[in-house]
Order: C-alpha cells, then sequence, then structure tokens
C-alpha cells in the first residue's frame, strides 16, 4: 500500500505493520484495547462541558469524581443489597455433580436437597461466572493476591455457593503488569454470602491484637488508628454540642413556662 499509494499513507498504516511484533513481545491484541479507558474518560468529558469552569477545571473533575465514589460507597443500596441478580440458571440433580465437588460439598449439601447452577449472577455489582478468575485472599505482608478460577455457581436450598480452582501466584510481570498464575488442581468451597457488617461502635472496640490481624502492615495500622481516633473525637464534640443544645432548649422552654405562669397570675384578680 505505501508503495502503491504513497500519498493515502496514514498513521494507522504504519502502526498495523508494528502489530506482529507487538503481538510477539506482549501478547494478543486485546490487551491494548483502550475502550475501557474511554469509557471512564466520557465521564470526565461530560463533567468539562457541564461545568463551564476554566480555572482549574482538574480540581472540580477530581472533586467531583471523589463525591460520587463518597456518595456510593455511603449508599447502602450499592455495596450491600443483599438480593443476587440471577443471568441465567438450571436445576440439576446432585448425582451430576462430579465426584471431586460432591466430596467438596458432602457437609453442605444432602442428595435430596434441590441445587440450581447458574451461568451468571450479579452479586454486590460484580457479575460472576464460570471460567472468570477472581481473588479469593491475600496473603503475606506484601498481600500477594491468591487466585482462583469459578468452575461452578451452585444455589443450594437458597444459599449460594462457588466452586472454584485455586491458582498459584508464581510472579509479577512488570511489562505487562499482571500475575503470573499455575494450576494447582485445588477445589475449593465459597460461601460467597458469609461478610460482616462492622459498624462504628465495633471499630471503636477493636484491640491491639485485632488490628494486627487486620492489618498485617504497620503503616496501614497506623494510619488506621488516627483516622479511628479522628472520628472518635469528632463523634464526642457532635455529641457534647447535641446535649448543649438540648439543654439550651429546655432551659428556654422552661423560662417561657415560668413567663407564661407568672403572667397568668398577675392577670388573675385578686
Amino acid at each position: 500500500m505505501i508503495e502503491l499509494l504513497p500519498d493515502h499513507v496514514t498513521p494507522k498504516v504504519h502502526f498495523v505493520t508494528e502489530y506482529p511484533r507487538s503481538i510477539e513481545m506482549h501478547g494478543l491484541p486485546i490487551l491494548n484495547s483502550c475502550i475501557r479507558f474511554e469509557s471512564k474518560h466520557l465521564y470526565f468529558k461530560q463533567l468539562a462541558i457541564r461545568a463551564f469552569n476554566f480555572k482549574n477545571p482538574l480540581l472540580t473533575l477530581s472533586k467531583r469524581h471523589q463525591l460520587r465514589h463518597c456518595m456510593l460507597n455511603t449508599s447502602p443500596s450499592y455495596f450491600y443489597f443483599s438480593s443476587i441478580t440471577i443471568r441465567s440458571s438450571k436445576s440439576i440433580e446432585y448425582f451430576q455433580l462430579s465426584l471431586p465437588v460432591r466430596r467438596l460439598l458432602i457437609d453442605n449439601v444432602k442428595e435430596t436437597d434441590l441445587i440450581c447452577e447458574c451461568k451468571s449472577i450479579d452479586y454486590h455489582h460484580i457479575n460472576i461466572r464460570p471460567k472468570s478468575i477472581m481473588i479469593h485472599h491475600l496473603i503475606h505482608a506484601e498481600e500477594v493476591p491468591v487466585f482462583c478460577e469459578v468452575y461452578y455457581i451452585l444455589n443450594v436450598v437458597g444459599k449460594w455457593f462457588i466452586i472454584a480452582k485455586t491458582l498459584d501466584t508464581v510472579s509479577f510481570n512488570e511489562k505487562l503488569w499482571s500475575y503470573e498464575v499455575e494450576y494447582t488442581g485445588k477445589l475449593i468451597i465459597i460461601d460467597i454470602e458469609h461478610y460482616e457488617d462492622i459498624d462504628g461502635t465495633t471499630v471503636a472496640l477493636l484491640q491491639q491484637n485485632d488490628l494486627i490481624q487486620i492489618f498485617p502492615r504497620i503503616k496501614d495500622r497506623v494510619k488506621f488508628v488516627d483516622q479511628r481516633t479522628k472520628l472518635i473525637l469528632d463523634f464526642n464534640e457532635q455529641q457534647v454540642n447535641k446535649d448543649a443544645t438540648t439543654v439550651d432548649a429546655s432551659d428556654s422552654a422552661s423560662r417561657l413556662v415560668q413567663r407564661y405562669d407568672q403572667s397568668e397570675n398577675n392577670d388573675s384578680p385578686n
């Protein structure tokens, strides 16, 4: 094309000639897709058009983005919505499951229980389907993720289970910015509805041993303790101000009652 149409060569033509070398070095071209980045950028473009801020648009965009996430994080129906959206499911018999899966479910499932196999579900705004990779837990102080591949999504008498294959994290590839994993052949069972809500009172009562288990790294532990102290002080100040306001209101009400009683006595005939 360059030889036949030299006047019609565009930068995209040059990029195409670089694809074979890029595939050899970095893998499939889908890894270089920018669709997700363009989708995220659309939100900021719409904000910039509507804000009409030409002095410091970066500050406005960052604030609006952070406030939006704060609103979503504080919404009780965003992350802790108890219902599960089922995309596709079918009923199966207990004996249709493979023998390793039946051995894994022996303590949770009876042979007569109703079992539904789901192909896709949305739980806490996360789509889960077979063959998808998810993080199971973190290990070591460096918080190395341990991945697993979803094998089955089962609903047993209204209770949800995920049967997954564990993956060993071998190394981290800085060139591809991804983890290298390998299959172990070990099956695990995950109860996706097993989570615990922690309120402010529980956070205030956490002991040092609990903090060490939750935050293995000292840096994260110190940050948490500092933020918890600030929250407790702010809460105490709010309570003091609230009590003071209540006392002032009660004093004002009692004074009004006394004045009213005095006026009643003065107006009454002797």
